[in-house]
């Protein structure tokens, strides 16, 4: 099941941290905008259902990783946590941004929501 969410356009926060082009590497990007450390899971599935990427982080207040990434254009991507958040959505990047893998970025919000966005 896909649930909508909101998608944000890049900041300059995500290009500060390390975001530079990777070639046709598809960055993750998970960024903790809580008050507390923060597990959030990310998995990731191609259209056959396939798993391309899945991974527990563990991040302190306000800090984001950018260090893994996938070779394979996704299908869904699906976050969560273990307090019960969870966001479920399509890989569908702005066809407006120019590069060539749109990198995809999720951010845990203070109050407990999930938001979703890509940057190049």
């Amino acid at each position: 099941m896909i649930v909508p969410v909101s998608v944000a356009g890049c900041s300059d926060t995500v290009l500060s941290n390390g975001s530079e082009g990777e070639g046709d590497t598809i960055e993750i990007m998970v960024e903790n905008r809580t008050d507390d450390r923060a597990q959030i899971g990310v998995r990731v599935e191609d259209d056959d259902g396939e798993v391309l990427f899945s991974r527990v982080y563990e991040l302190e207040s306000g800090h984001l990783d950018s260090s893994a990434g996938i070779e394979t254009t996704p299908a869904t991507v699906t976050a969560f946590t273990p307090e019960g958040v969870s966001a479920t959505w399509e890989y569908a990047p702005d066809l407006d941004m120019d590069c060539d893998g749109e990198d995809i970025g999720l951010t845990l919000q203070s109050d407990g929501s999930i938001e979703t966005w890509y940057a190049c």
